[in-house]
């Protein structure tokens, strides 16, 4: 109960926009920004006891008790001076009037920062005040780049205060501060940080040049960040403007184009979840996905409860997308962890990589609030090529004339006036709306800093009846309590709702919508005379909208995501510093088929309620100690950390209920015989020992050295424990003389690492013997419930190790107008877990054990560009190139292991073989079609002018599953992306395209095509109307008069196909407003499209989608198709 309270509570105020909701907001910003020196000058009570002490020691009590700290030049300050003091709880002002009596020093207070200077009088009523108006010396300038544009958003601060102005939208700024002789620090991501001594002037302009590559930028790496420059591992960085760049819902599309990172969208439903590899596919059993980490904070990225759990719903193998609930527009940056020496920080959960996703944090000044609206329109990007209802009729009636399918498969009347039905034109939404709103706050003081957002997203499914609806509030708050203590929070809450449609790898009666209006017959109508949807007598399948009007499946999921860490400095050199956190998320979905379709019409409604719960908590210690010493950088960093994880799935189902009235919201009036319910419970944890090491010499050579000790409770007792080692080095080859001066190299450094990580997603218990329900013993004459074992323990099991060696170049060239990097990587996975054949007298078949070895290997290539820089136009480009194989090496003495199928009569897809890829296609080699005057008796197969003809692999006269071999694999030989921004005064043009070559992907679609279940399905126009026959005797396509006469061999050279593609991803053009009415800094316009162009050989939805869920082994069989958008919005900051 008191769940659903809070749950109604959170929706109905972000919703409603809840007056008291903004009440409270108001006063908490107002409460932030007013915490200011002033009030602390005057109330600050000190108490100071010295006897003959140094003036300095009196400074250094102050700070001690205080905020104050304070700044003075020792030539013109006397601080060695003797002084005796005995005040108690008296004001600042009256301890500095008492020690600098008769001194000629003056005081000026600058929000906590108090400047003694020698000879300068001030109005000591100003330090009462507490205000900034005793600074007499006021600077106004500008602020551009190289070519004279305006850099708004820079920081100038003067030197060694906390006195700053952020530089508005014409690149203006004014700064007033206390000494004229004072220095000016401005910095700008992406540009040189320079220091510029004021000397007096009054007006001072600053042209900033562009750092190296960004190499002045900070990166964030594992309990850490470094300068780019300074990285010694292969880490992919994404930053803001970069990720704003696309239409983008959900964070793992933000990775698009990252080298390394292979990221295959699952299905185009809203909220649809991606596969993503990094570097590869290195398990057979365990997962071979990223490990997420937000805000520090490592998440578990599983859903809660999965696919729907009633027919139509339960085949699909594309759950939602967890990371759906995290807002993209909250994002700072996006770091991807690579080789071993970046990721095995995080040890037994870093062998395929870690993906560090930072938050907006507030900075320093006054209130800045955005507000950015988007609306967008979709459409299904693309359409299968079906049959026509016309060419359905004249196609199949001259099969059946030729000999095929039966009279009764005659297809008469068109429907619809003889024009028939486009089903998927019928299912599908042709303006399906999206919506985006954010608004944030951000913003701080000297100690307080702030970063608050709402967020609403509403997309409309390009297929009707499915949606998705998130609303999210963050928090990002740091409050530097004392001079040695700072405390902070993220939080995120997000609440949001999800309709489905039926879908999936179910076929028949089981099947979904996309299925259903594929295959449907194109000559019936919707609906007959009595109102109720057409159904064919000759088809095993329902009506497409009969699916839509008479299924519904509903979840809603709440989320919240804390962490809370304070940090204390014990010397200047050393923090400590403490994180806990939490993470839960509860979902719940409702799911009813009713007497509409075929099935709820035969099972008299199926209803089914699911609850799913996620939970984690992590609690970490660490210790940071930093140190430069002449030519000498050291930091050192050692921790403990303690995650638990927690889950809990509740399912129940029943069928025949007296009504459809109340769908799923009272299951308890169907039949008791029915009901099914189910309740897992699991968990596990995992403890942690962190250290590493980063030296650096002269600015030039540097090395990282890593180790995380982790104790899992997945594995068995005599393996719990594994240890994970990195060692890393870097030259900066530009820091030596020989190149230090050179115009064409600016910036060249070498990278080599070494490390282990580990993978331990194989699920919990596994080295135990677990019990489930068996069948039901009689006992006195009674049934019983009986539980049998379901595996055999393995106490040995341990997590899968993989060892990985990285090479890289980063380099800068013209002036830094060409910079990239160059990897090259190997990647070996020892002691993979795999199901090991054991003797049947076990009683079993098999037992999980540690065996087997795949590798993996590549070149990434990232290349950034300034092809054109001009003061009114401008041409940027990136290129990123990705190339991969994958092999497997051993399966611990077995030959090979089939993967894949179970669907559409498919009981093997693939096979896991050493030497092949992982997953590799396997089936029939295709060798074009047989032709009349080919002399049939060289194969006692049952074949006719017209059939397919298979290659018989080893000459025997029959093809049987002797005869497969590997077809292909679903690695890309290469991937690559192409980024273009052009800018011309105002307007940008952002222009992206991405590419795949030498993917394969199964059509499952296209086996119902050439392998049909029932005659009257629709078929794929091309092989059909360009069929075999003795008029047109194709060596393409078959005749299709006997497709079965030779078996189903549906995994061959023809449905296996090349997924390799080019796409237009997105363009932006955005135009910036550069006169501003009063209050408004700055503003944008942009409009956007997504999808707009595609050249591929693939015969289905789209190439780049994969509803398979596995991208090591991608199927598309009735994949949700992926959307084109157009969107149009804007960006205001106040």
């Amino acid at each position: 109960m008191k769940k659903k309270y809070w749950f109604s509570l959170f929706k109905g105020t972000i919703l409603k926009k809840n007056r008291a909701m903004k009440l409270t907001f108001i006063l908490f910003i107002v409460a932030l920004l007013n915490v200011q020196a002033n009030s602390y000058s005057q109330n600050k009570k000190l108490s100071i006891n010295v006897n003959n002490e140094t003036v300095k020691t009196v400074l250094d009590k102050i700070e001690a008790q205080s905020r104050f700290n304070f700044f003075y030049k020792t030539d013109k300050v006397d601080v060695k001076r003797k002084v005796s003091l005995n005040v108690d709880k008296v004001s600042i002002r009256d301890i500095l009037n008492s020690i600098f009596k008769n001194q000629n020093v003056s005081f000026s207070l600058v929000k906590k920062q108090i400047v003694l200077r020698h000879n300068v009088k001030l109005n000591e009523a100003n330090l009462l005040e507490g205000t900034t108006e005793v600074l007499q010396n006021e600077i106004k300038g500008t602020v551009v780049d190289s070519n004279g544009e305006p850099l708004p958003g820079a920081n100038i601060v003067e030197k060694g205060t906390l006195n700053g102005v952020t530089v508005d939208f014409d690149g203006n700024f004014s700064l007033k501060i206390a000494d004229e002789n004072a220095v000016l620090l401005i910095t700008y991501i992406g540009y040189s940080t320079v220091e510029i001594p004021v000397n007096g002037q009054t007006t001072i302009n600053i042209v900033l040049k562009e750092s190296a590559a960004g190499l002045d930028e900070v990166v964030v790496i594992g309990y850490g960040s470094v300068k780019k420059s300074d990285l010694t591992g292969a880490v992919a960085s994404v930053k803001l403007d970069e990720l704003s760049r696309g239409v983008t819902t959900s964070v793992d599309q933000m990775l698009n184009g990252v080298t390394g990172a292979n990221v295959v969208q699952n299905n185009g439903a809203p909220g649809a979840g991606f596969s993503i590899n990094v570097r590869g596919a290195s398990s057979v059993s365990a997962g071979n996905e990223p490990l997420y980490v937000i805000d520090g904070f490592p998440v578990n990225n599983s859903p809660a409860i999965g696919s729907g759990s009633i027919t139509g719903f339960s085949a699909s193998r594309s759950p939602t997308n967890p990371m759906s609930s995290i807002n993209p527009q909250d994002i700072e940056s996006i770091e991807i962890l690579k080789d071993a020496s970046a990721a095995a920080i995080y040890g037994s959960r870093g062998a395929n990589g870690v993906v560090l996703i930072t938050t907006k944090k507030g900075k320093k000044g006054s209130l800045k609030t955005d507000y950015q609206y988007s609306v967008g329109i979709q459409k299904i990007f693309n359409s299968l090529d079906l049959l026509s209802a016309v060419d359905y009729k004249r196609v199949l009636n001259e099969i059946i004339e030729d000999g095929g399918g039966s009279n009764g498969d005659i297809v008469e009347d068109i429907a619809n006036n003889g024009n028939g039905i486009n089903w998927q034109d019928q299912i599908g939404n042709s303006s399906a709306v999206t919506q985006n709103h954010q608004l944030s706050f951000s913003g701080g003081s000297d100690i307080t800093n702030y970063f608050v957002s709402l967020n609403s997203v509403n997309q409309e499914g390009i297929v009707k009846a499915s949606d998705f609806k998130r609303y999210s509030l963050r928090l990002n708050l740091e409050s530097q309590l004392s001079d040695k203590f700072k405390l902070g929070v993220n939080a995120t809450t997000s609440y949001s709702e999800s309709t489905f449609i039926p879908n999936g790898f179910g076929t028949n009666e089981s099947s979904g919508v996309v299925y259903s209006a594929i295959n449907f017959d194109p000559t019936l109508g919707i609906k007959g005379e009595n109102g109720d949807f057409i159904i064919s007598p000759l088809l095993s399948i329902d009506n497409p909208l009969a699916l839509i009007k008479g299924t519904s499946s509903a979840s809603r999921t709440s989320r919240i995501l804390t962490s809370v860490y304070g940090e204390y400095e014990f010397v200047p050199d050393l923090k400590g510093k403490i994180s806990v956190g939490g993470d839960i998320v509860n979902e719940k979905r409702e799911n009813y088929i009713s007497r509409v379709t075929k099935n709820g019409f035969n099972t008299g409604g199926t209803a089914s309620n699911q609850q799913g719960e996620l939970s984690s908590y992590i609690v970490e210690g660490t210790l940071n100690y930093s140190k430069t010493f002449g030519a000498h950088t050291i930091n050192a960093l050692g921790g403990l950390s303690f995650q638990k994880f927690s889950s809990s799935r509740i399912n129940i189902g029943a069928n025949n209920f007296p009504s459809d009235a109340l769908n799923a919201n009272n299951l308890s009036l169907g039949s008791q015989e029915t009901f099914n319910i189910s309740n897992p419970t699991t968990g596990n944890s995992l403890a942690s020992v962190i250290g590493r090491l980063d030296y650096a010499l002269l600015n030039k050579y540097s090395t990282t050295l890593t180790v995380r000790r982790d104790g899992s409770s997945r594995f068995g007792e005599n393996s719990r424990y594994g240890v994970f080692p990195s060692a890393a080095l870097a030259w900066k080859i530009s820091e030596e003389n020989f190149l230090k001066d050179s115009k064409g190299i600016n910036f060249l450094k070498l990278r080599a690492s070494w490390g282990l990580t580990g993978n331990q997603e194989i699920g919990n218990f596994a080295y135990q013997t677990t019990y489930s329900g068996a069948n039901p013993a009689i006992w006195d004459g009674n049934p019983t419930t009986s539980t049998a074992p379901t595996r055999l323990p393995n106490p040995d099991l341990k997590w899968e190790q993989t060892e990985q060696l990285n090479f890289g170049l980063d380099f800068g060239f013209l002036g830094n107008r060409i910079n990239g990097n160059l990897d090259y990587f190997t990647k070996t996975t020892t002691d993979m877990l795999l199901q090991l054949p054991v003797p049947q007298s076990s009683g079993f078949n098999t037992v999980l054990t540690n065996i087997g070895e795949i590798d993996n290997s590549g070149f990434e290539l990232s290349i950034n560009s300034k092809n054109i820089v001009t003061s009114d136009f401008k041409w940027d480009m990136s290129i990123s190139l990705t190339t991969l194989k994958n092999e497997v090496i051993d399966l611990g003495g077995i030959p090979e292991i089939n993967s894949g199928g179970g669907f559409l009569h498919v009981d093997q897809v693939g096979v896991i073989r050493p030497g092949a890829p992982l997953n590799s296609f396997y089936g029939w080699e295709v060798d074009g079609i047989w032709q009349e005057g080919d002399d049939l008796s060289v194969t006692n197969e049952n074949v006719s002018p017209g059939n397919i003809k298979y290659v018989d692999q080893d000459g025997d006269g029959f093809v049987n599953g002797d005869d497969r071999v590997i077809l292909g694999n679903s690695f890309p030989d290469f991937q690559w992306s192409l980024g273009n921004t052009f800018t011309y005064k105002n307007f940008d043009l952002f222009i992206f395209f991405d590419g795949v070559e030498g993917a394969e992907m199964l059509n499952g679609n296209l086996i119902e095509s050439y392998f049909p279940i029932n005659f009257r399905r629709n078929k794929f126009a091309e092989p059909y109307l360009n069929r075999w026959t003795p008029e047109n005797p194709s060596n393409i396509y078959p005749s299709f008069v006997t497709p079965l006469s030779q078996g189903r061999k549906t995994v061959n050279s023809i449905t296996v196909q090349d997924a390799s593609y080019l796409r237009l991803k997105n363009v932006r053009l955005s135009y910036s407003f550069s006169k501003m009415i009063r209050g408004i800094q700055s503003a944008k316009i942009f409009i956007a499209a997504e999808n707009l162009f595609l050249k591929t050989e693939y015969d289905g939805f789209d190439p780049s989608i994969n509803p398979n869920n596995n991208a090591s082994l991608r199927v598309d069989l009735n994949s949700y198709p992926t959307a084109r958008t157009y969107m149009l919005g804007f960006v205001v900051s106040l």
